[in-house]
């Protein structure tokens, strides 16, 4: 029984092509179907991000990708390690570590925030409803981050991650912010 089959994330064992050797059962019940090849899996805008950092040089470095599941694309964290084998082949050890997004919650609190405008009603400054606000900043400030971690690493590749930083840095300043503020406002 090889330690793959109780991987508690999808998991391959890859040649260099990304030719799968063998997956794990999460990997198969998350993609719904046996893969032969990772790239079978990849979204096609993740493709060549995966070329540059899912290979031996780049052995252990964490990069996201976009896979395609039978529900749609999920992003996940990808860590990665490369070995040769006696026989000469190098092979891949790849775990795949799920994302968790935050988007839909925003995105509903954002048009109940709008329902409210539309309909006329003035939102109350209860401590409730303060809560809710605070609540939805803080989770938009988390999807912008999100959103940030999946571009920085292209910004890099195109020397602009100093502006990928300063973004980030300045939500944690925000963030830091609007915690002060509503502690001292509730």
């Amino acid at each position: 029984m090889h330690a793959l089959e109780h991987l508690p994330v999808p998991g391959f064992i890859v040649f260099e092509n990304y030719d799968v050797i063998q997956m794990s059962d999460t990997a198969k019940a998350t993609f719904g179907k046996k893969v032969a090849n990772i790239l079978d899996v990849i979204d096609h805008g993740s493709r060549t991000k995966l070329s540059r950092f899912l290979c031996p040089s780049m052995s252990g470095i964490k990069v996201e990708l976009n896979f395609c599941m039978p529900q749609g694309i999920g992003l996940f964290d990808v860590y990665h390690r490369w070995r040769t084998t006696e026989d000469g082949d190098t092979i891949g050890f790849v775990a795949c570590v799920p994302r968790q997004s935050d988007l839909e919650e925003v995105l509903h609190s954002v048009a109940r925030l709008e329902q409210h405008r539309v309909s006329g009603e003035s939102i109350q400054t209860t401590q409730e409803s303060q809560e809710e606000i605070w609540s939805h900043i803080n989770q938009s400030i988390h999807t912008i981050e999100e959103l940030m971690g999946i571009l920085h690493s292209d910004l890099i590749e195109i020397g602009k991650g100093i502006y990928a930083e300063l973004i980030l840095k300045e939500l944690d300043s925000l963030r830091t912010l609007i915690q002060e503020h509503a502690q001292v406002a509730l």
